[in-house]
């Protein structure tokens, strides 16, 4: 594997050197205090700060993932704008569209042609404005040095929301889309429905035909802005306008990875997202983009208002789903919306794409999934299992992740922050403006950062160099890498429905959309809830097994997805688990890295989607989540269950240790099936460590010498 690190230059994204200094000033001070209100809430676990990393890795800086030599042209156009431009659909529904384009000195549009970044969006392209003029311009840059975190934050949001000055700005025309029924657009809107790929034909071949444009697109945007993007491009005939995509934060598999996490449902996440994104922006937009247009600013409200009524609308949909509803359950509506189903067909339209992941975003499972679909397909092989260990990938095809959360890629809890909008523009000048300028010519098109700023690369995914291997729960609390040789052994672990019990842990910090972190941010701190694992042990209210590795004796890396086999007997018929893995340092300081769930009536693996190791292994699971596959507990019978544990990318130093914990829950991140928990109160398992059913981890795991080379 390549270690490589590009020297320092470019400007940081969102938080410049100077305010870094600044918000370090105060940020020591506030530190303490928000870590002490952390410790409460989060019960007994030590706390502390984030171990320091040695020196066996080179850091993170501004230029991580810009090629050598290479640097952002400089702002040499004004931005114009056309504002809500109408598009018509097929069946009338009338689409609106702002429409930013390069200006010269005197106001006047700029001679083209220029090549089109194009975002859609379901959060209302006005939405984007207002807080434009928060950051970028208005108020602003005349309040950053008073507020820098402030400022910053509104900066984060805007770029989510679809900011695109910094392209108009260095030559392209920037087209932001409102999608069916939202922001100031006409019609309904349902999650990520089939129907908006048909716009979304429209919208690409309307926005090639604009007068100064090249006809030439890249498609970016960040979380629901870069499913859409995704889905679109999946559908597109050879030859489309779509030249290069450049998604922040997608994901694979929506059903999977947002909505049920293998039979927990994502409580956190709709808390995140029903109150504002849902059900807030869709009325107010409207009042944003047409308040200048009264008649068509009520028939647009009207339109938003009985999307939130329909059967497949977002509230009835929850609903649905806490009534034990189809909506619960992987179906083809489910499937109709998943990444996961068009990735061969971008692949075989040659459209460059260069991924952004984060570890601390609630896609972390899904968007590696994504890149090595897209470096499977483009090779020919299946796009659904793991790149081999052998492959040869391609340079077109990229991802970058780093521990950021959902709304924040590129800004760093520890170390310097990413200069995302550069790597952006180095890959839309690739291959929009036809930019020989090396960002595709790399053998590690695989990027990865840890918490610490170590910067890890590969060929593929999971890596290579880190094989997985096998690491037994024992006893004594023990893991280790020989099998049970004793012919009976097992601990026992209790169901209650509160385990977890806080709101102050990493699950929920990630599952909430990193909201903690931007509100933390607006101090000038990091989220402190973020390293505290979600399985606390409070004796003797709480006490969940934990297994623990031996203190490592050299640098030792964790990279990429890990299964938890688990082979235990239950006395009712249900069962839960929950898999937390944390970096245990020598003065007890305990870092949440990350954690997996299964309900046991999902266990049921789809084989075709369900990664596995040469020795048979289960490092990717993959639970088909339908009604139709589940399967019933038998009490007193040992069962198999294979837990799907979200990747993690992490260097241990010498001296600390890998620990899991298994519990039976992450109240309030996720609640089970309602339906269920009659069966589950007072259910206990017996989780099974001997010759016969020896319970393990799989897990890709290796000495950092073995990674640098």
């Amino acid at each position: 594997m390549k270690i490589a690190i590009a020297s320092a230059g470019a400007p940081v994204r969102y938080r410049t050197a100077a305010t870094r200094a600044r918000t370090r000033t105060f940020r020591r001070a506030a530190v303490v205090g928000a870590m002490v209100v952390a410790a409460a809430l989060s019960s007994t676990l030590p706390a502390g700060a984030v171990p320091a990393s040695g020196d066996a890795f080179p850091k993170a800086n501004s230029r991580t993932g810009l090629p050598d030599g290479w640097n952002p042209g400089p702002e040499s156009y004004g931005v114009g704008e056309h504002k809500n431009v109408e598009i018509p659909m097929a069946d009338g529904v009338v689409l609106r569209a702002d429409v930013r384009y390069p200006t010269d000195a005197s106001g006047a549009p700029a001679p083209g042609p220029f090549p089109i970044v194009l975002t859609q969006t379901a959060y209302g392209k006005d939405s984007e404005g207002f807080l434009r003029l928060l950051s970028y311009d208005g108020i602003g840059p005349l309040l950053q040095n008073a507020l820098p975190s402030v400022i910053d934050v509104a900066k984060q949001i805007t770029d989510a929301a679809g900011y695109g000055d910094y392209f108009v700005k260095r030559g392209y025309i920037s087209v932001v889309v409102d999608i069916r029924g939202t922001g100031s657009s006409g019609g309904q809107w349902s999650i990520l429905q089939p129907q908006e790929r048909e716009d979304s034909k429209r919208v690409v071949n309307w926005a090639a035909a604009l007068p100064d444009s090249t006809g030439e697109i890249g498609l970016w945007g960040l979380s629901y802005l870069g499913m859409s993007e995704l889905l679109t491009a999946g559908v597109m005939e050879p030859g489309s306008p779509i030249k290069a995509l450049f998604p922040l934060m997608p994901g694979n598999h929506m059903f999977q990875d947002l909505l049920d996490h293998d039979g927990f449902l994502n409580i956190s996440f709709l808390a995140a997202i029903l109150e504002v994104p849902v059900t807030a922006l869709p009325q107010i937009d409207p009042i944003l983009g047409l308040y200048q247009q009264p008649d068509k600013m009520l028939s647009v409200f009207v339109d938003h208002l009985i999307s939130h009524f329909r059967d497949s609308g977002t509230w009835p949909s929850v609903i649905n789903a806490l009534l034990d509803g189809d909506k619960l359950y992987n179906s083809p509506y489910w499937e109709s919306r998943a990444i996961d189903n068009v990735v061969e067909n971008i692949a075989r339209n040659d459209i460059p794409t260069y991924l952004i992941g984060g570890q601390y975003d609630l896609l972390q499972d899904g968007t590696p999934r994504t890149f090595a679909g897209l470096q499977n397909a483009y090779a020919g092989r299946s796009h659904n299992g793991p790149m081999p260990a052998d492959a040869q990938s391609s340079g077109r095809y990229q991802m970058l992740t780093g521990p950021w959360f959902h709304i924040q890629p590129g800004s760093q809890r520890t170390t310097n922050d990413v200069d995302m909008h550069a790597i952006e523009l180095a890959w839309f000048d690739r291959w929009l403006k036809n930019d020989h300028n090396g960002i595709d010519e790399t053998k590690t098109p695989l990027h990865a950062i840890d918490v610490n700023g170590n910067v890890i690369e590969s060929a593929t995914y999971p890596v290579r160099e880190a094989p997985a291997k096998r690491l037994y729960l024992a006893g004594g609390g023990q893991l280790s890498a020989d099998k049970p040789a004793d012919a009976a052994g097992s601990d026992r672990l209790d169901f209650t429905p509160i385990n977890a019990g806080t709101v102050c842990n990493a699950s929920f910090s990630r599952n909430f959309a990193g909201v903690y972190q931007l509100l933390t941010t607006l101090i000038g701190v990091d989220d402190p809830c973020a390293q505290f694992p979600a399985e606390p042990n409070v004796p003797p209210v709480l006490v969940n097994p934990v297994y623990t590795t031996d203190a490592f004796t050299e640098s030792t890396v964790l990279a990429g997805p890990i299964g938890a086999t688990l082979y235990a007997v239950s006395n009712k018929p249900a069962s839960a688990f929950n898999v937390t893995v944390q970096d245990i340092a020598p003065d007890g300081t305990v870092t949440a890295l990350t954690d997996g769930q299964l309900a046991g009536n999902y266990r049921a693996l789809d084989e075709d989607r369900t990664w596995r190791t040469p020795d048979g292994s289960v490092q990717g699971a993959f639970h088909p989540g339908s009604r139709e596959s589940m399967l019933p507990v038998v009490p007193g019978e040992v069962t198999e269950y294979n837990i799907k544990v979200r990747p993690a990318f992490h260097v241990f130093e010498p001296g600390h240790r890998l620990q899991i914990t298994v519990g039976t829950g992450d109240f309030p991140t996720h609640i089970l099936n309602p339906k269920d928990y009659p069966a589950l109160l007072g259910s206990t398992y017996d989780l099974e460590r001997n010759n016969s059913a020896a319970s393990y981890l799989t897990l890709p795991l290796a000495p950092a010498s073995q990674l640098r080379h």
